[in-house]
């Protein structure tokens, strides 16, 4: 095998990886229990798992292991579906899916039961066709071993995903007034709107490119599917890259941008909830000012944030209102997440005790950190910095006191 072909699937792979590991933190560590974030994991996912598996075919992967071939096809369908609910579920502020968003994976069913017929070869009739496969890797692109015609199954695949992609500007594009044309701007709206429509663009450009190289046969320098590996390699880069810089970019929107709605019962928007249910799926404006009249009388009074490692679990008990309600609220109202958000009233709290007892000045960082319920010093410190830009010496200055 020729080196450079070790250095393309070594690139493929640990990008590949990266975009696994990023869809599994934003997933299984996401302690807000994010909606969009957790969509934003699906697209990363599947998109992942195609590239590696389209990378795998540059190797003899599939001739020692050959009932793995075509079995991530369900996934190839799926991405495009997770990256338009993502695009949509920031703009329209949703905390859970609609009744009808499994429709949008019924083509990767289909896909998958296309090719039901290679899934039910005996081994050695799968071995044959994947040793022809590595011979002629166009054969990987056109799929003469499914139940669609030969070559169909990319173009299905190319163009649903255009469709998707196009649904997204259309969205963007709706919503864009909502963002720009206000009187004052939200620097978080704005920048959240941007990193949208960069996200739209890579996704639509891979498959605008795909597409011109099926159609016209435009490059002679790279196989198909050696370009859907790169270019879904590209898209996991850059997400994840964007991710790393915008942080921030996960707690979508801020404030209240759609239409205000009938009054109603809070209780009723999330209590007793079940699947299939016609219960909202976006935040009201009632239940704006229900949930911070709440939180901010709790946290004023009770202030439950003293407690060292406080959660969102806690939170939500106290309240009595759902978790993934209070992650969705808190990322809408105050732009930030709930460890920031207990974080910023601690840091308040402590100033609030120094200027009314100048006395504690002489504790040291350690000791005023867990006097407002911090574990460590470094969590300390770094909260103030994030809340304030300042050390906490700069901060709590006694003389600006």
């Amino acid at each position: 095998m020729p080196p450079t072909i070790d250095y393309y699937f070594s690139f493929v792979f640990f990008i590949a990886v990266l975009g696994i590991v990023v869809s599994a933190i934003l997933y299984f560590l996401n302690k807000n229990e994010s909606f969009s974030a957790r969509l934003l994991a699906g697209f990363l996912f599947c998109t992942s798992i195609i590239s590696l598996f389209s990378a795998a075919y540059h190797t003899t992967f599939f001739l020692h292991y050959p009932h793995v071939a075509r079995t991530m096809v369900f996934l190839s369908l799926s991405a495009s579906p997770f990256s338009f609910l993502y695009i949509r579920s920031i703009l329209k502020q949703q905390y859970r899916f609609q009744r009808t968003d499994l429709l949008f994976f019924i083509p990767a069913v289909l896909y998958t039961i296309n090719m039901i017929p290679f899934y039910l070869l005996p081994t050695h009739e799968k071995l044959d066709f994947i040793s022809r496969s590595l011979a002629d890797r166009s054969l990987v692109a056109r799929e003469p071993e499914g139940l669609l015609p030969e070559g169909w199954g990319i173009i299905f695949r190319m163009t649903y995903g255009l469709v998707l992609a196009g649904a997204q500007f259309i969205l963007l594009i709706r919503w864009r007034k909502k963002i720009f044309e206000v009187h004052e701007r939200v620097s978080q709206n704005v920048e959240t709107f941007k990193w949208l429509f960069y996200f739209t663009v890579v996704v639509s450009c891979s498959f605008l490119l795909l597409f011109f190289e099926y159609i016209f046969q435009v490059s002679q320098f790279f196989e198909l599917y050696r370009l859907i590996t790169l270019t879904m390699t590209g898209t996991i880069l850059f997400t994840t890259l964007y991710l790393l810089i915008r942080p921030n970019i996960l707690y979508g929107l801020t404030g209240w941008l759609q239409e205000p709605v009938p009054e109603i019962k809070i209780d009723d928007t999330y209590q007793n909830e079940s699947v299939g249910s016609s219960k909202p799926y976006t935040l009201s404006v009632e239940q704006e000012k229900v949930f911070k009249a709440a939180l901010e009388n709790h946290f004023d009074t009770q202030q439950p944030f003293l407690r060292p490692g406080y959660k969102m679990k806690d939170l939500s008990d106290d309240l009595d209102i759902p978790s993934y309600l209070l992650s969705a609220f808190i990322n809408q109202e105050y732009g930030m997440n709930f460890n920031e958000l207990v974080n910023k009233y601690r840091v308040d709290h402590l100033k609030t005790l120094l200027r009314n007892s100048p006395e504690l000045y002489q504790y040291t960082l350690e000791a005023l950190g867990k006097m407002a319920g911090f574990n460590s010093r470094s969590t300390f410190i770094s909260a103030v910095k994030k809340v304030s830009g300042k050390t906490p010496l700069e901060y709590y200055n006694k003389q600006d006191q």
